[in-house]
């Protein structure tokens, strides 16, 4: 009489992953629907008060003096603006110490990989479904924040400009890619470090720097619009534009840095004109980019950071086949 072999449960990576980092996951929905809680509340009642305010305060002159507080919807806008910044490092210090540091310092992935699962599936499991609820996570509170910085009829109020970095990527499809390439650099240092502090304090320096250049890279993903003035009406760009590079043109339509020279009076004006005049100086040129450049270095930028993101990942799976064989 034959016996049935039952075959061994097949392991399911993802499910381990998701008991072993539940905790994470919870924090990370408590943060992700408290933030969106707030952005409701800021695009709904803050924004409702602070148009109430803006109307109050367009009457006041014909009404006599008055006093009118706006702020407190621009206050909590940035408070929440800023909290977005701070999403990548905290996904990058995360990721560093708990995602792949403590496996490969405790010895558990190696009991992991006995159990049938090889390490590139490991590793793979670890990455994709904290991978899938960051972008999920991020996306949600990037659509609620442009919602809730559009939602007041009359924003002149306190802001910052769109290529600053709490406006500039919160606002876009970046916040989410800086998150992914925090979450593969945070991973990588895990596995090369292997010790949970000495990863935790790598990773924050290198998404630092990481993240400090790309946005100095930033204005130079896209061409520049340029534009000449003569000497008399001096630099001048659209308010709101970033300005990359101001110099002065030549008659040969060239365009060379401005010697230094202090203009305080119409007589030094006629002295900086004449030193600019024998550099072959004919005006100012400045090169910038207007606001509406703001999706093209917004896409670009996404396109960076996942490409550091693809890099990051490729060397963290290089530097697990090399220490498994």
């Amino acid at each position: 009489m034959s016996t049935l072999t039952v075959p061994p449960p097949r392991p399911r990576p993802a499910r381990w992953v998701f008991r072993l980092h539940r905790w994470a996951l919870y924090v990370w929905a408590a943060l992700v629907l408290t933030a969106a809680a707030l952005l409701l509340w800021a695009a709904g009642p803050l924004a409702d008060r602070a148009t109430r305010g803006w109307h109050r305060m367009l009457e006041c002159p014909r009404q006599g003096p008055c006093s009118v507080d706006v702020g407190f919807y621009y206050t909590v806008f940035d408070l929440l603006s800023y909290a977005m910044i701070i999403l990548p490092f905290l996904v990058a210090a995360w990721a560093a110490v708990a995602l792949t540091a403590p496996g490969t310092e405790s010895g558990s992935a190696p009991s992991a990989w006995l159990q049938g699962i090889t390490p590139a599936r490991w590793l793979t499991a670890r990455l994709a479904l904290p991978a899938a609820v960051i972008t999920a996570g991020t996306a949600l509170l990037v659509i609620l924040h442009r919602y809730a910085g559009a939602a007041p009829e009359d924003r002149r109020g306190p802001g910052p400009e769109w290529w600053m970095p709490r406006a500039f990527y919160t606002n876009g499809p970046a916040l989410a890619a800086a998150c992914l390439t925090a979450l593969a650099a945070g991973a990588l240092t895990g596995l090369l470090v292997r010790r949970t502090l000495p990863s935790l304090g790598i990773t924050l320096a290198a998404t630092t720097l990481l993240f400090t250049g790309v946005h100095r890279l930033m204005p130079h993903l896209w061409p520049l619009a340029t534009k000449v003035n003569d000497f008399q009406h001096g630099y001048a760009v659209r308010p709101g534009a970033l300005e990359v590079v101001h110099g002065i043109a030549t008659r040969g339509g060239g365009r060379v840095p401005a010697p230094e020279c202090t203009v305080d009076s119409a007589k030094a004006l006629a002295a900086c004109e004449r030193l600019y005049a024998r550099h072959g100086g004919t005006g100012y040129f400045t090169q910038y980019h207007p606001a509406s450049h703001y999706w093209p270095l917004q896409l670009t930028t996404t396109a960076l950071l996942l490409l550091l993101t693809a890099l990051l990942t490729a060397a963290t799976f290089a530097v697990l086949r090399r220490r498994t064989g």
